[in-house]
């Protein structure tokens, strides 16, 4: 009846609301190579004196595209697998998920993608042939004191978290169906570093443990004490001093602390020889969006081999695939190299473009020492 299409009505002009951080101007900050950056209050850009850490090689802080709703959450997964020898464009990472049962409330469709929510985000990781561990959103409630224990674990094994945070001043209101169990979030970054003055083998979370993430809205890296993360949906606790606003809270944003998402990128669907950790650094934090008719550019990219358990001299070999279809049988480069005592790092001298999805993975021809 009437009734039920006016409800119909309201529903869809709430849903065309809805953003997730998607503004369709960038917002200017300092860069990196202009030899300063800002980092907004009350972040913290300095890393802590700690006598433990890991800082994971490849993801950094970076702009997203902030259009069709935000690519947050492509930026995030794209920084992620960076960590595992990948580069994969804003665009290709939301088209990998075109085929997703849905529902489909957030901003996209079946021939350019969807936003990367927590219902879709362990599809979309798949679908680019990363392996993944995705946070178990239907735990006991409230999830914040296991969730920072499973976000730690991950760290310091060197597995970077696409995270699903809230931020001051945003609704807290997820597309419909897109947030499974209730929880809410605004916002989606990458983390990927952990400090402590404690073992990295502990799997406690100390009050002075810190991680490193990104805002994915300035170049700066926000350095954030751990136990400061969890708040209610009201924002006036660990978060009550965060700023309202795009382009301010999500340098300091919380999570939801009774039901929360997040999904770490553990490597790459392969073979089993397949087994050294390959990651990869690219010489830019910025993509061109050629969604708004930028046109590519050419990325650099300085992979690096962790050879610990293969004894110096082995043969091996580095594969570059330029594109997730070929990956991981049907290599487009193969460069050899003799193991060296622990790490062989490579300049490829062979650029590739900012809009494809190219693959690095390394082997040796002996078993491990």
């Amino acid at each position: 009846g009437l009734s039920a299409m006016l409800v119909l009505v309201a529903l869809c002009l709430a849903m065309r609301g809805l953003a997730l951080h998607g503004h369709a101007e960038k917002i200017t900050r300092s860069h990196p190579s202009n030899g300063s950056r800002s980092c907004v209050y009350p972040g913290t850009c300095d890393p802590p004196m700690a006598k433990f850490s890991r800082v994971i090689r490849g993801p950094r802080a970076g702009q997203q595209w902030n259009i069709n709703g935000g690519f947050c959450g492509s930026f995030s997964l794209q920084q992620s697998a960076l960590a595992h020898g990948a580069w994969i464009s804003q665009d290709l990472v939301r088209k990998a998920n075109k085929d997703s049962p849905g529902p489909h409330h957030m901003h996209g469709d079946s021939t350019l993608g969807y936003e990367v929510m927590p219902i879709n985000v362990a599809f979309t990781a798949k679908a680019l042939k990363l392996t993944y561990d995705e946070w178990d959103y239907t735990s006991p409630k409230p999830q914040a004191s296991a969730y920072l224990q499973w976000v730690k674990q991950h760290l310091t094994k060197g597995n970077p978290i696409v995270f699903f945070p809230i931020c001051k001043g945003d609704p807290h209101r997820c597309y419909p169906g897109s947030c499974p169990n209730g929880g809410q979030v605004d916002h989606v970054e990458p983390i990927f570093g952990i400090f402590s003055n404690y073992s990295l083998d502990d799997p406690k979370v100390y009050p002075d443990d810190v991680l490193l993430h990104a805002s994915d809205q300035d170049y700066a890296p926000y350095y954030r004490k751990m136990n400061s993360l969890p708040d209610s949906l009201e924002m006036e606790g660990n978060c009550k001093n965060a700023q309202p606003g795009f382009g301010k809270n999500e340098m300091y944003p919380c999570f939801d602390e009774t039901v929360t998402y997040g999904l770490a990128v553990t490597g790459m669907e392969m073979a089993a020889n397949f087994t050294l950790p390959v990651s990869l650094v690219v010489d830019t934090d910025e993509e061109p969006n050629v969604r708004m008719f930028a046109p590519p550019s050419k990325i650099f990219g300085n992979v690096s081999v962790d050879l610990e358990s293969v004894s110096p001299g082995t043969p091996c070999n580095l594969y570059r695939y330029n594109s997730t279809e070929t990956f991981p049988s049907s290599p487009e480069i193969v460069v050899s190299f003799n193991a060296t005592h622990n790490q062989w790092v490579y300049a490829d001298p062979i650029a590739f473009l900012s809009n494809s999805a190219t693959y690095y993975k390394a082997a040796c021809d002996s078993s491990p020492r």
